[in-house]
C-alpha cells in the first residue's frame, strides 16, 4: 500500500493511502519506465515555464513524423471544430500536443513538487459551488472532462477541500507498464490525491472475470471515501470497461459510463460539474457549476441516462471553447443518435439549481 503523509504549513498534516501496488510482471519492458524516471530527474531542475518552451517545437515534431498516432485524437477534434479546414485542423492538433506535453511535463515535476506549491496556480470560479456540494450530500463526486493539466488542476484543487477536512481521491486507468503506474499513484499520493485503480487492460482483454473484480473494488474505495465525506474525481468522456451507454455528445453517438451517476443516487453523494482548463498565462482555471443530487424513479436506468445526459451538457460548452485541451486519444463518437432516441432524455435538470 502507497501511504505518504503530506504536511501543509499551517495545517494539520495528513496520510494518504492508495491500493496495494500491483505487482510488475518480469516480462513487461523495462524501457519505457526508464524513460519515464530519467525524464522525471531532467524536469528536476527544470524551471515550469523554461520546460514548456520546449513543448512548441516537440508538438511540431510529432505530429509531422508520427501522424498514426494521433489519428483517434484527430477524429475526436474533426467533431468537435467540423468547420475547419484541413489547415486548421493541422493547427489545432497542435495545439492540444503542446498542451498534453505541459499536462505531462506537469505530472513529471509533480513527482518532486510538493502540494502546496500548485496552489498559487489556480484561479477558481463559482467556488460558492463547492461549498454547496459538500452540504448536499453524503460526500462529493466531482465529475468532468480530459480536459486541461488534469493532474496539476487536481493537486492544487486539493487543497480547497483539505482545508474542510475533506480527503480526494482520483479514479484513474491501471496503465502498463506497471512500473510505469505504480510510479503514478506513488506521484500522486504526494500531492495528498488518492488513487483508485480500473483494469482497463483486463477490459481490453475481453477478461471479463477481471474487469468486474477491479470494478468492484474501485467501487468499495470509493464507498469508503464518501462515507468519510470525501471527494471522488471521475472523468466522463471515456468508456473505460466498456460498460457505458449511447448518449449524445457534441451532436453525435458515444458511449458514456454511468458509475459516476449511480454512486451518487446509491450514496446520496452530491455530483458536481467541474470544468478545469489551462489560460493563456498556463494557470489552472478551475469552474464549478450547480451540483447535481440523482434520484432514482420508477425506471432506474432512464433516471441515470438522464442524470448522465445533463452532465454532458453542462459540460460540452467547455469542450467547444477549448478543444485544443481535450485530450482524449481513442475515438469515442458515433454516428448521430436517432430523432426517436432523443426523446428519452429531457433535458430539464432534475433538481433545482441550488442558491449559493
Amino acid at each position: 500500500m502507497t501511504e505518504v503523509k503530506i504536511r501543509i504549513p499551517g495545517r494539520r498534516a495528513f496520510t494518504v493511502r492508495s491500493a496495494p501496488a500491483p505487482v510488475p510482471n518480469p516480462q513487461e519492458p523495462w524501457l519505457p519506465y526508464l524513460g519515464l524516471r530519467l525524464a522525471e530527474a531532467a524536469l528536476r531542475t527544470l524551471d515550469r515555464r523554461a520546460a514548456y518552451a520546449f513543448t512548441g517545437p516537440l508538438a511540431a515534431l510529432l505530429t509531422a513524423l508520427w501522424p498514426a498516432h494521433w489519428k483517434g485524437l484527430r477524429a475526436n477534434l474533426i467533431v468537435i471544430r467540423p468547420d475547419l479546414s484541413r489547415r486548421e485542423m493541422r493547427g489545432l492538433l497542435r495545439r492540444n500536443v503542446r498542451n498534453f506535453l505541459k499536462a505531462w511535463i506537469d505530472v513529471l515535476q509533480m513527482a518532486h513538487r510538493p502540494q502546496a506549491a500548485w496552489t498559487p496556480w489556480l484561479r477558481m470560479r463559482d467556488v460558492q459551488y463547492l461549498d454547496v456540494a459538500s452540504e448536499l450530500g453524503q460526500g462529493v463526486i466531482i465529475v468532468s472532462l480530459h480536459l486541461g493539466s488534469w493532474e496539476a488542476a487536481i493537486a492544487a484543487l486539493q487543497g480547497q477541500f483539505e482545508a474542510k477536512g475533506s480527503k480526494l481521491a482520483l479514479l484513474a486507468e491501471q496503465v502498463r507498464p506497471i512500473r510505469c503506474f505504480n510510479w503514478l499513484v506513488e506521484t500522486r499520493s504526494r500531492v495528498g490525491c488518492q488513487v483508485i485503480p480500473l483494469n482497463v487492460d483486463a477490459a481490453r482483454r475481453g477478461d471479463q472475470v477481471a474487469v468486474h473484480r477491479s470494478g468492484a473494488a474501485a467501487v468499495r474505495q470509493i464507498y469508503r471515501v464518501l462515507s468519510h465525506r470525501g471527494v471522488v474525481v471521475m472523468a466522463i468522456d471515456r468508456d473505460l470497461l466498456g460498460t457505458g451507454v449511447d448518449l449524445p455528445f457534441c451532436g453525435r453517438r458515444a458511449s458514456i459510463p454511468l458509475g459516476a451517476v449511480d454512486i451518487a443516487a446509491r450514496t446520496g453523494a452530491a455530483i458536481l460539474p467541474v470544468a478545469l482548463v489551462r489560460d493563456n498565462h498556463d494557470n489552472y482555471l478551475c469552474r464549478a457549476f450547480p451540483p447535481i443530487q440523482v434520484t432514482v424513479g420508477p425506471d432506474p436506468e432512464s433516471s441515470l441516462r438522464t442524470a448522465a445526459h445533463q452532465l454532458l451538457q453542462v459540460l460540452e460548452p467547455e469542450l467547444r471553447a477549448h478543444p485544443d485541451q481535450w485530450h482524449v486519444m481513442q475515438p469515442i463518437f458515433g454516428p448521430p443518435m436517432a430523432a426517436e432516441e432523443m426523446e428519452v432524455l429531457p433535458s430539464p435538470p432534475l433538481t433545482p439549481e441550488p442558491v449559493p
